[in-house]
């Protein structure tokens, strides 16, 4: 018995495949890396849970930092986004691991406005 193959159905076979290869690595490629955001800005934590960045995505002029609570550590591990909305974020690799962080905004007028996340 000799099977017929034809160019659509291979076709079909590899793009059933590549879907199913997709889905299957979404869940840890969504778990390499953790972003908690205050409005459009952000903070993110690598998949090393030691390496972090701080972005700045509005053009409103106000100021973007976050701080890191670092296992090990008693202080200055606060990252900012120096150059404000302009292409580029602020990152930090620390020694220990981030257990948690807040993002916030610099306000003109008033206390900044934070969110908190625990990892």
């Amino acid at each position: 018995m000799k099977i017929k193959v034809t160019a659509g159905r291979v076709a079909s076979v590899l793009a059933g495949a590549g879907a199913i290869a997709l889905l299957a690595s979404t869940p840890a490629q969504a778990a390499s890396y953790f972003r908690g955001y205050e409005g459009s800005d952000y903070a993110g934590v690598g998949a090393d849970r030691r390496w972090v960045e701080v972005c700045d995505m509005e053009q409103d002029g106000n100021g973007v930092y976050a701080t890191f609570t670092v296992r090990g550590s008693t202080g200055g591990n606060t990252v900012s986004d120096g150059n404000g909305s302009a292409a580029g974020c602020g990152n930090k690799t620390f020694g220990g691991d981030v257990l948690g962080f807040s993002i916030c905004e610099k306000q003109p007028i008033g206390n900044p406005s934070c969110r908190t996340y625990t990892l």
